[in-house]
């Protein structure tokens, strides 16, 4: 351990520091223009890739003829596929949301949300250092809808219910639904306490409770990471979704057992299978297989988890 010790440098000499580890540049303001715009840090793993390895370890020094232009490429093509996902992962959000809403209603009543007898109770849980904390979604999502009903004006369906209504204090389903977030999705259906009632919402996207579940859970940790603008091509996935042997009703991978589920790819296969039952003539293979050709010269598709001859997989065909 050592401490930390490297000055601030200025844009032009970010440029000199990059020209000297062996990056081309071949327009130096240009450059420094983008630099101004994106920070050397945020750029800097993009450039890992062009990088020289000693005896496994990456070393500050560019693998001879690499470019600007291939490290901000990169940059690019992350950042639209970042933004191909989360088009994708709004409507799977959307109507996830409407299943929750519609199945709960027609079963509980317009407010079923106030109704603590259809979910869990609390449940003591224990973080990794030891300590433990009480996990009540039934006290959270009511918490979370006065906290919203009280202090967000913004909302005009909100300011009406308040405007117009005594009683009950709480919006019913479809307004309180409306303003809660994909992670508080996830836990309302976690939370249920009867099976049959995860099992109906799980159904209609052709999948296994306990699939469907994890599938939730593993795609708002990938839609917290578009709408952070972090870093997705390459990364390896912290939430890893349960694996989907087969499927009856929809198309699905031929080889589920040799895709790594902690990649990009198999979040992606996971969109387009959910996809097929919101929307069947959804263009994203196209979006998909553009983008990869387009940035074919600095991608590497292993390190995203693609199989060789993935397209000629019967499930994207």
């Amino acid at each position: 351990m050592v401490k930390y010790n490297k000055p601030a440098l200025t844009f032009s000499q970010q440029v000199d520091l990059l020209i000297a580890r062996g990056l081309v540049v071949n327009n130096k303001k240009r450059v420094e223009k983008t630099l101004a715009n994106i920070s050397y840090y945020r750029l800097s793993a993009y450039m890992l890739p062009f990088k020289e390895c000693q005896n496994g370890v990456v070393i500050d020094r560019f693998v001879p003829d690499t470019t600007w232009e291939k490290v901000y490429d990169l940059y690019k093509f992350d950042r639209k596929l970042r933004l191909l996902l989360f088009d994708a992962i709004e409507r799977i959000e959307i109507a996830t949301r409407t299943q929750i809403v519609n199945q709960l209603s027609l079963k509980y009543g317009s407010h079923w949300q106030d109704n603590r007898s259809i979910f869990k109770g609390p449940i003591i849980r224990r973080r990794r250092d030891g300590s433990t904390f009480t996990d009540d979604v039934f006290a959270d999502m009511q918490q979370h809808i006065k906290d919203r009903l009280h202090n967000d004006r913004s909302e005009t369906f909100i300011q009406h219910y308040r405007d117009t209504y005594s009683e009950p204090e709480n919006p019913p389903s479809w307004m309180s639904v409306e303003i809660m977030y994909f992670s508080q999705l996830s836990r309302i259906c976690d939370g249920l306490k009867r099976r049959a009632d995860i099992v109906g919402i799980a159904k209609y996207f052709s999948l296994p409770p306990q699939t469907f579940l994890s599938w939730l859970h593993a795609l708002n940790f990938t839609r917290n990471l578009c709408a952070h603008h972090s870093r997705m091509w390459n990364r390896d996935m912290n939430i890893v979704p349960e694996k989907l042997e087969f499927s009856r009703n929809l198309k699905w991978k031929s080889n589920p057992d040799t895709t790594k589920r902690n990649k990009v790819y198999y979040s992606v296969c996971m969109i387009y299978y959910l996809l097929q039952t919101i929307n069947p003539r959804t263009s994203l293979k196209k979006r998909l297989v553009d983008l990869l050709e387009k940035y074919s010269h600095v991608i590497n598709l292993n390190s995203m988890g693609f199989p060789a001859n993935w397209k000629d997989d019967n499930f994207w065909k």
